[in-house]
């Protein structure tokens, strides 16, 4: 009989791939024209936030969370749409819910006083292209919502 080998476990190294996804927003805010230093608002470990001027008065809002755990880390980009009137509220939360089902692939959220038009998605396997839709997205149906809302309201 031959000699036996003592097989000795190989160490098992967590190899992560795939892009930063801090950059692959700092990519997207560069090709819109945006310095993203500029934009930057806070950065941690965990999240990163950066307030996208639109106009003079309107900023959006774009924030990546959970940055310590690449395969969850999560896409935000929202933009206040109206301010949610104390007066009849509710026929305005009535209209915002009827025009929130009208939306492709955004939402219609109550943050503190205002309605917000917003995505939110996992950043992993997302490319600048994807941030991109997103943004349109955004822009494209903020002026629909408002003037749908403001139309039902009896606003205009």
């Amino acid at each position: 009989m031959g000699k036996v080998k003592k097989i000795i476990p190989a160490r098992i190294r967590k190899i992560t791939g795939g892009k930063d996804p801090t950059r692959i927003v700092e990519e997207f805010m560069l090709r819109r024209g945006f310095d993203p230093e500029e934009c930057l608002q806070q950065r941690s470990q965990e999240i990163a936030q950066w307030l996208v001027p639109l106009s003079e008065e309107e900023d959006m809002e774009i924030t990546l969370e959970g940055l310590n755990r690449p395969p969850e880390t999560t896409l935000y980009i929202g933009v206040n749409v109206l301010p949610v009137p104390l007066i009849d509220s509710n026929a305005f939360f009535c209209t915002a819910l009827s025009v929130a089902d009208t939306l492709i692939g955004a939402k219609l959220s109550l943050v503190n006083y205002d309605l917000v038009l917003s995505v939110t998605a996992y950043i992993a396997n997302m490319g600048v292209d994807d941030i991109d839709y997103y943004f349109e997205l955004i822009t494209r149906q903020k002026v629909g919502v408002q003037e749908a809302i403001s139309q039902e309201m009896g606003l205009v």
